[in-house]
């Protein structure tokens, strides 16, 4: 598995593509709390996870019953963690929620890279 983060609009889905030779085909974008395991990227977990708390679904509950169908896949996150606290409390869940299932997706991803202004910094190889 590869995780790459990074903030919004900073070139992490050009930098997949250009990286592992991905194809629009080959991306899944997520929009709800349901994700297409036959492609190769998962392309904005943090709407996943959006999603999930406003559903009431745990994600890390998700990921961990299904980690077997992440282990080959690409998985692209905007950064949600940094900046001011959100007033809205379903804002805030969400961050938190999101963080959790990055700090275990990056215990099992073989490589993590974040992606500032579209320069790629490897975080664990």
């Amino acid at each position: 598995m590869v995780l790459v983060f990074g903030g919004a609009y900073n070139g992490k889905s050009e930098f997949v593509k250009e990286k592992f030779n991905i194809t629009e085909d080959d991306m899944f974008y997520c929009k709800g709390d349901k994700i297409d395991f036959s492609k190769k990227v998962i392309c904005g977990f943090h709407k996943f996870t959006y999603d999930n708390v406003l559903k009431n679904i745990n994600s890390l509950d998700y990921i961990k019953d299904n980690i077997n169908l992440f282990e080959d896949k690409i998985i692209i996150c905007d950064e949600i963690s940094s900046g001011i606290v959100p007033l809205k409390k379903e804002d805030r869940i969400w961050r938190e929620e999101t963080g959790k299932c990055l700090q275990y997706l990056s215990k099992k991803s073989s490589v993590i890279y974040r992606v500032f202004c579209g320069i790629p910094t490897i975080i664990k190889d």
